[in-house]
C-alpha cells in the first residue's frame, strides 16, 4: 500500500479557512505550539497526520515545512490553499494542481530571473504520485504557479510577471517555498490551490473561503485515494 510509505503526512495551510474543515476531520487531536505555529497532530481518513496553519507568505510557509520535516518527520506534505488567477486560462474557483513552481520576486545577479541558488533550478517539480492523487478530485488544471511576498492584484502585477514568465498560469506566497523546502529536503511534496479571484482585489475576498474549501476537498479525496492503495 502506498500508506506504508506515506506513513505521515504534513499537511500545509496559509490561513485559518484553509485549516478549517481539515481540523475538523482530524480524529485523535494532539496539538504543539512551535513558533507561533499550532501544529496538530490525528489521523484522517486512518491516515496520520500533523495539519498546521503556516501564515501568509514564503518565509512563514518555508518554517511550517521545516518544523513538519525536522520535529515531525513527515514522509510527504502537501499545501492546500487559495491562489489568484494570471494569463486568462483560469477563472474563479477553479482547481490548479501545478506541476512546476517557480519564485517570480527572486532575482540574483548574474543569473536568470527565478534561478534558486544551491538548488540550480529555475522551475521546480512536484512528486508525481502525489500530486496525482490531488488531482483525482477532478477537473484539475496543471501548469506552473509563481510564487512571490505580495499580493498580486493588478493588471501591471500580472503583465510583469508573465513578461518573465509567460508559462505561469497562476499566482501565490507560498507554494514555491514549501516546495523548495521539501526538494531540498528529499521529502516528496505536491500542492492544490483553487482560484480565490481574476486578479482583482474584491474578487479576492468574494470566494477566498469557497475556493480554501475546495482546495481542502482535494486534500481529503488525496488522503483517501493514498490509503486505499
Amino acid at each position: 500500500m502506498l500508506m506504508e510509505t506515506y506513513k505521515k503526512i504534513g499537511i500545509i495551510g496559509a490561513m485559518d479557512a484553509e485549516l478549517e474543515r481539515l481540523l475538523a476531520e482530524t480524529k485523535d487531536v494532539r496539538r504543539r505550539n512551535i513558533g507561533g505555529s499550532e501544529f496538530v497532530s490525528g489521523k484522517i481518513s486512518g491516515v496520520n497526520v500533523v495539519c498546521v496553519q503556516s501564515g501568509i507568505g514564503k518565509v512563514n510557509a518555508a518554517f511550517a515545512a521545516s518544523v513538519l520535516i525536522c520535529r515531525f518527520h513527515v514522509d510527504a506534505v502537501f499545501m492546500t490553499g487559495i491562489a489568484g488567477a494570471i494569463g486568462g486560462k483560469l477563472k474563479h474557483l477553479d482547481l490548479i494542481v501545478p506541476d512546476g513552481f517557480i519564485q517570480h520576486d527572486v532575482a540574483i545577479l548574474g543569473e536568470s530571473d527565478g534561478f534558486i541558488d544551491i538548488v540550480g533550478k529555475t522551475v521546480l517539480m512536484p512528486d508525481k504520485r502525489l500530486s496525482e492523487a490531488l488531482a483525482e478530485a477532478g477537473n484539475a488544471y496543471r501548469g506552473i504557479i509563481a510564487t512571490g511576498e505580495q499580493f498580486i492584484g493588478n493588471e501591471e502585477q500580472k503583465r510583469a510577471i508573465l513578461s518573465r514568465f509567460p508559462d505561469v498560469i497562476a499566482v501565490d506566497m507560498e507554494c514555491s517555498a514549501v516546495v523548495q523546502v521539501c526538494v531540498r529536503s528529499g521529502i516528496p511534496v505536491a500542492c492544490v490551490k483553487v482560484v480565490s479571484d481574476g486578479g482583482d482585489g474584491m474578487e479576492y475576498y468574494v470566494f477566498k473561503t469557497k475556493a480554501a474549501e475546495k482546495a481542502v476537498s482535494a486534500v481529503l479525496g488525496a488522503l483517501n485515494f493514498l490509503s486505499a492503495k
